[in-house]
């Protein structure tokens, strides 16, 4: 039998315009998996998640609102081939449950998405003398664009690496959820009060490492387009190189993309990118291989 798919130009269409349900029924139809390959890709990667729940997001029967299921979203629009964040930002405020259903709520968004829009955002990178981060504090500036918005989704990338999460200002830490095989960490950001349409928030966090990672760089991805994106790295002496990069959406380095950064006699060194987005940027280093807690040393 012919299975005549959906054709791609709906499918960038509804990326844009919506609903969730819609645009992931299509996506899953474009890249002609089923819901059991779906699941089992899911579930290697350390997502679990049930063909029943797939079923039922991409019917508008439920919707992914746990960070385990946002974990899960995140992983299934890498499986199907789309850019971070191309659907989750689809989806709007939690519905009612229970008893609460017979009564009006107020709009509340849990997630990174249609309900804030980030306009800046500050990371200052510390790295150890082997050259594996430390700590990375963070600072954002997000505006509201619906009512009632009290919190925000932290999809974090730490690999191998379990760090602990602090809030720092205007906010606390909520529920979180670990996903160790590909090193995500999700947690909810609560806001100490929810802000309504048109007002902005300036929360700090922070993720402090019990050791150095292993990797030498940090990086954000970035669904939607950022105004402006600060990205401080201050070294214990002074690396071998360091460089900063950018990618798009789907992955490929920029042109131009990647360039040395200097590092001054304090052992700073930064990058900033503009009206940045969607994609990534980020920094690479790389430090002499007897570095103290290098993984050559004494070798």
């Amino acid at each position: 039998m012919l299975t005549i798919y959906p054709p791609r130009e709906e499918l960038a269409d509804l990326l844009v315009t919506g609903p969730f349900a819609d645009a992931l029924r299509v996506a899953i139809q474009v890249r002609g998996l089923s819901l059991e390959r779906l699941q089992h890709r899911l579930k290697v990667r350390g997502a679990p998640i049930s063909v029943t729940a797939l079923s039922y997001w991409q019917s508008g029967r439920r919707r992914p609102e746990r960070p385990e299921s946002m974990m899960a979203l995140a992983h299934l629009e890498d499986v199907l081939g789309l850019p971070a964040a191309a659907l989750s930002r689809l989806l709007g405020p939690p519905r009612p449950r229970g008893r609460s259903r017979r009564r009006e709520q107020p709009a509340r968004t849990p997630w990174n998405g249609s309900g804030l829009v980030m306009t800046a955002q500050h990371d200052r990178v510390d790295v150890a003398p082997c050259g594996g981060v430390r700590g990375v504090r963070s600072r954002q500036v997000m505006r509201a664009n619906t009512a009632n918005v009290d919190r925000w989704i932290l999809c974090q990338e730490t690999g191998s690496a379990q760090p602990a999460l602090t809030a720092v200002r205007s906010c606390r830490v909520g529920r979180i959820a670990r996903e160790r095989t590909n090193g995500v960490l999700v947690a909810e950001i609560l806001f100490d009060e929810p802000i309504s349409s048109g007002e902005t928030i300036a929360i700090e966090y922070e993720l402090i490492y019990p050791h150095p990672t292993v990797e030498h760089t940090h990086f954000r991805r970035f669904g939607d387009r950022v105004h402006d994106y600060v990205l401080e790295v201050k070294f214990q002496g002074s690396p071998e190189s360091c460089e900063q990069f950018s990618s798009g959406p789907a992955g490929a380095e920029m042109p131009g993309g990647a360039r040395a950064a200097p590092v001054d006699e304090g052992g700073y060194a930064h990058a900033a990118a503009l009206d940045f987005g969607p994609g990534l940027y980020g920094m690479r280093w790389t430090v002499a291989a007897n570095a103290p807690g290098s993984s050559t040393q004494g070798k």
